[in-house]
């Protein structure tokens, strides 16, 4: 399974699902879930995505394979998360597909790490199209704010290269898109 990890620095835990962007940037994250996860008419089965917000220690791990109740919208998908978020601890998945647990930033790289190879994909890598990939491949990249210092070097640390999709800095849910694209030509 391919997996995508987006660090959320805005996310704050309060969602308004009649104000995402005002919500710490929610809107972005469920652009980038949905980018992960959703074809055509249909539901990528193969994929695991990873919401880190690190104002509130936040790890949101979803299984594509296990998701029922996702629609292709910004509100249902922040909807999900909203829940995910207030039964966080209660029970291990908020609903199908979707575990919320608390965690640090270092937990989170270490469950990345131990995931698979992991890939920072940022606009000054080394492009993807020239990059033999695992099938356990792990895409970490930021949501509309950029890492810090030492968030970026910490995911450099366990990072097998750093990759960018094109010369220019685009959003997060079109990189995800791009990489997917990529690994569908492949065939992996």
């Amino acid at each position: 399974m391919r997996a995508f990890a987006v660090i959320a620095h805005k996310f704050r835990g309060d969602i308004n699902l009649n104000d995402l962007p005002g919500s710490g940037r929610v809107d972005v994250i469920a652009r980038c879930i949905n980018s992960a996860i959703f074809l055509s008419h249909d539901i990528r089965r193969d994929v695991l995505f990873y919401m880190f917000a690190p104002r509130v220690n936040f790890l949101l791990n979803i299984d594509s394979s296990r998701v029922k109740y996702l629609n292709p919208d910004e509100r249902s998908t922040a909807a999900l998360i909203r829940n995910a978020y207030i039964n966080l601890g209660r029970r291990e998945e908020s609903s199908p597909g979707f575990f919320p647990k608390t965690a640090s930033f270092d937990e989170f790289i270490a469950e990345l790490d131990s995931r698979g190879t992991v890939y920072y994909l940022h606009e000054h890598g080394r492009d993807v199209r020239d990059t033999n990939f695992d099938d356990d491949a792990v895409f970490v990249l930021s949501d509309s704010v950029n890492l810090s210092d030492e968030e970026e070097s910490r995911i450099r640390s366990v990072a097998e290269d750093t990759l960018s999709v094109g010369p220019r800095s685009i959003l997060a849910s079109h990189a995800i898109t791009i990489v997917h694209n990529e690994l569908d030509r492949r065939g992996l």
